[in-house]
């Protein structure tokens, strides 16, 4: 019996030195990754909440478009969200309603010649706030309706 024991012992060594390697990699990959995308995960959230606060303000169908520029650029500015978000905001006025948009895309390099695309489509339409801030409308078939 002492035999069988001596054995399976030494069959558990634990871990090899590739074992090792190939797991920091993945980790080291996974930890670049995250490194390089969160900022732009964050700023979309924030995005999200600034449509939000301005799809609870009573005076929007009120406001001109370029208040409702100027109102999102204060969000933007006390949040720290800066580059295309703050580019890509788009309002347009229908007959039923405003739709307020935020659609962008970020290449960000993630190694040598490798980038990645992230794509954020973002609106709110006064008709509908309670929907906001995943895209209802194609914003091209909006302005031909009117």
């Amino acid at each position: 019996m002492g035999g069988k024991l001596n054995f399976s012992l030494q069959q558990q060594r634990g871990m090899s030195y590739w074992g090792w390697l190939l797991i920091i990699a993945v980790l080291g990959f996974a930890l670049t990754c995250v490194s390089k995308m969160a900022p732009a995960y964050v700023d979309a959230r924030y995005v999200n909440e600034a449509l939000k606060t301005l799809g609870q303000n009573p005076n929007l169908e009120n406001m001109t478009k370029g208040q409702i520029k100027k109102e999102l650029g204060r969000f933007f500015l006390v949040n720290n969200v800066r580059g295309e978000p703050t580019k890509s905001v788009q309002v347009v006025r229908g007959a039923k309603g405003t739709v307020v948009s935020i659609n962008y895309e970020l290449r960000q390099p993630l190694m040598y010649n490798v980038d990645v695309v992230m794509k954020f489509n973002k609106q709110l339409d006064t008709a509908k706030p309670e929907l906001c801030c995943d895209p209802l409308i194609d914003l091209e078939q909006f302005r031909k309706r009117d």
